[in-house]
């Protein structure tokens, strides 16, 4: 439970430090004031020092963190955030989903540096053919192959091809049963009987663990941006697939979330460096949906503006829907938040 916690509190303050992180630096690149960036969550603790206007605090709720601007939703505040053009604004709020992704391939790239754990994959013996060299090698369904005459078997067709390349001959088989190895001898026959193979097994490919490939610091960073990329199909087509009911909708809450990361966690330092790096995209893409709350919400009104013009949305209606919209984001997380307790504590 304190690695769950522990483990939860690194990833998720992370995660928002490096998206607000995003917000604070372009807005202080574009010459937006800042009155703050906390971390952590109030009550302020106290004031860690400031910075060029901004005060860098320290605050009591230990994960997460903030940018608080000056006349975010009021454009009559001098060098506050609502007074900026529209591409300023967009530029402020795209750039924490910008940073998330920065952050993931940084993160994907330090697995790699580090030890990117990679499955490893094996054969195994599902049925053993009667009167065949296999039965009569003492060979069992369950067996797993994992050399012949000294080469790596790493899935069912390399075992074919192997296999066909040495028929009449004495092949020597390296097995795993029960955790134990053990050596066998057979010839692979010429002419097997028909819907039987030559040795007389039928196999399939099976994962038996994982390994770690470190990779040289200079494919680490290309290597990290392409499994962005990449986590980012995985992301959306599986949003696709959900849309297109070929796969049930699949949704945690802070609670479930704080669970996978505890149980990632006891699986080693890689596996969480992939795990928080694939939350990160997770986080980016959720906040440039266009819903009212959302960076996303707020991006959309920065383009209507755009379209319209220059011509701001009165400043009033707009908090007004991204209030609404937090309300709802508030209410949909506790609702998962239910369903992921009744879920912990096997209620359903």
């Amino acid at each position: 439970m304190l690695l769950t916690i522990l483990a939860f509190l690194i990833v998720f303050s992370l995660l928002v430090f490096a998206h607000e992180l995003g917000h604070f630096l372009v807005a202080k690149w574009r010459g937006v004031k800042v009155e703050e960036f906390g971390f952590g969550y109030p009550p302020r603790l106290f004031t860690i020092m400031e910075i060029r206007g901004t005060e860098i605090t320290l605050n009591a709720i230990p994960f997460g963190g903030f940018v608080r601007f000056p006349g975010e939703d009021d454009p009559t505040v001098p060098d506050g955030l609502a007074s900026q053009g529209w591409r300023v604004r967009g530029g402020v709020f795209i750039a924490g989903a910008v940073m998330n992704m920065v952050l993931a391939a940084l993160l994907f790239g330090a697995t790699a540096l580090i030890g990117e754990p990679v499955p490893v994959t094996g054969v195994e013996i599902t049925e053993v053919a009667s009167g065949s060299p296999a039965e009569a090698a003492g060979m069992k369904a369950g067996d797993l192959i994992l050399e012949l005459d000294g080469l790596e078997i790493t899935d069912s067709l390399v075992l074919q091809r192997y296999t066909h390349e040495r028929v009449g001959q004495e092949v020597s088989l390296l097995l795993e049963r029960e955790g134990e190895r053990l050596e066998v001898t057979l010839a692979p026959r010429l002419q097997p009987p028909s819907g039987e193979g030559p040795m007389g097994i039928t196999m399939h490919t099976v994962v038996v663990g994982t390994k770690l490939v470190r990779y040289e610091a200079w494919r680490a960073i290309p290597i990290g941006v392409s499994r962005t990329f990449r986590a980012v199909g995985v992301i959306a087509l599986g949003v696709i697939y959900m849309v297109r009911g070929l796969i049930s909708p699949e949704v945690a809450g802070p609670i479930g979330i704080a669970q996978a990361t505890g149980q990632v966690a006891q699986m080693g330092l890689p596996f969480l460096l992939q795990f928080t790096a694939f939350l990160s995209v997770n986080l980016a893409l959720i906040n440039l949906l266009p819903f009212p709350g959302l960076d996303g919400g707020r991006l959309a009104f920065v383009l209507l503006e755009a379209l319209r013009g220059g011509r701001k949305v009165d400043p009033q209606k707009e908090g007004l829907v991204h209030l609404i919209g937090m309300f709802i984001l508030v209410g949909l997380v506790l609702v998962v938040s239910y369903f992921d307790i009744l879920r912990v504590s096997g209620g359903s």
